[in-house]
């Protein structure tokens, strides 16, 4: 069913009047990011989505054009990018049919193996982007789209080209949950090194470690306690300030991420990708990171969470059911291919991460 355009903002109009072979059936307000619309394109004979977003004047070089040229399978594809205005640009781009990464991974549990594939074409993607010498500025989930089994990068409108004299661009003010140490400061900058960073942070939650959107629950109990006297003051501006400040001495000190949460199975190589990848000597680049990602994941075991309970599947024709069942943890395994699990009672006994290490002693699990 189509959209009334004239029910929508004067910008989003303006746009419509330019795609009279686009056929709106979805609005979505994104507050002040601007605007996307999704519906059916009649030429192109697909569904797409434009993106209506909002910059400063001076910021010539964000358009989409910059990465039209660029033709990688994890790179979305950007069919038109335009003007409004000195302040308002858009773009066309395909839609992707299991939307943004952020949505997919609440709503479903990914296996390691899925992880690493998604982990590896984002950085193959993003190395593309760098050859052309763009850094995105931007990466995170909800900035990322799933389409099948392949990860998109998308949402160009912070794309810049690095500057041949100084290797940089400026600072993106979004995200600042993303945001790397050099991009905080009075001198912040962005390089390849700071989309490696953030696609680090990604590839964390990827592998099952929760970074909370809500930005208070980074804070420590006496900083919540002080956040609590700020809001009671009722400077808002103060407050924002504040917890600001509280993140950005956690991105310094490399304790955003909380290691302790990564899920026991995931294997100790990969952990010291992902941690090298946002603390301390970091990658240079994502080629870096895509070799050391790929040796880390040879011979990885494809586990994935059910509920209570942890899957490994295929692992050489068999697939191993780890749940708990009153007080302890219960080891059964089957056939791949077979419907009926059996239990193994000298792998059972105890909590979940006991009777992993016992079975991935037995199983030879790296």
């Amino acid at each position: 069913m189509a959209i009334d355009a004239a029910t929508l903002p004067p910008d989003v109009s303006s746009v419509l009047d330019q795609f009279p072979d686009f056929d709106a059936a979805e609005f979505i307000d994104s507050g002040a990011n601007g605007y996307v619309l999704t519906g059916m394109h009649a030429k192109l004979k697909r569904q797409v989505a434009l993106k209506i977003y909002y910059h400063e004047e001076s910021e010539i070089d964000q358009e989409p054009t910059l990465i039209a040229a660029i033709s990688h399978e994890n790179v979305l594809r950007v069919h038109d990018a335009r003007s409004l205005s000195e302040t308002c640009s858009f773009f066309m781009t395909p839609c992707a049919n299991y939307g943004d990464l952020g949505s997919h991974l609440r709503k479903y549990s990914i296996s390691t193996v899925f992880a690493h594939q998604l982990l590896t074409q984002l950085l193959s993607g993003l190395t593309a982007l760098h050859e052309s010498r763009l850094v995105h500025r931007d990466i995170k989930p909800e900035n990322l789209l799933v389409h099948d089994e392949t990860l998109l990068i998308a949402d160009f409108g912070s794309v810049r080209r690095v500057s041949d004299d100084t290797g940089v661009a400026p600072a993106s003010r979004h995200s600042i949950l993303y945001r790397p140490p050099e991009a905080i400061g009075d001198s912040p900058y962005f390089d390849f090194s700071s989309d490696t960073y953030q696609a680090g942070l990604v590839g964390c939650q990827l592998f099952g470690v929760k970074l909370d959107s809500n930005l208070e629950a980074h804070l420590t109990q006496p900083q919540l306690v002080k956040l609590a006297r700020l809001k009671a003051a009722g400077d808002q501006f103060e407050v924002s300030k504040y917890v600001d400040s509280c993140i950005e001495r956690r991105i310094h000190s490399g304790t955003l991420v909380d290691w302790r949460k990564v899920p026991f199975f995931v294997p100790k190589s990969l952990v010291r990708c992902l941690k090298r990848a946002v603390c301390g000597a970091r990658y240079g680049s994502c080629s870096e990171f895509l070799f050391e990602l790929q040796r880390a994941g040879a011979g990885l075991p494809n586990w994935i969470v059910d509920g209570e309970s942890l899957v490994l599947r295929d692992w050489h024709g068999r697939d191993y059911l780890l749940s708990i069942e009153g007080d302890d943890a219960v080891v059964r395994k089957r056939s791949t291919g077979k419907k009926r699990f059996i239990q193994d009672n000298q792998l059972s006994g105890g909590g979940l991460p006991v009777v992993y290490s016992r079975l991935r002693r037995q199983l030879g699990i790296g």
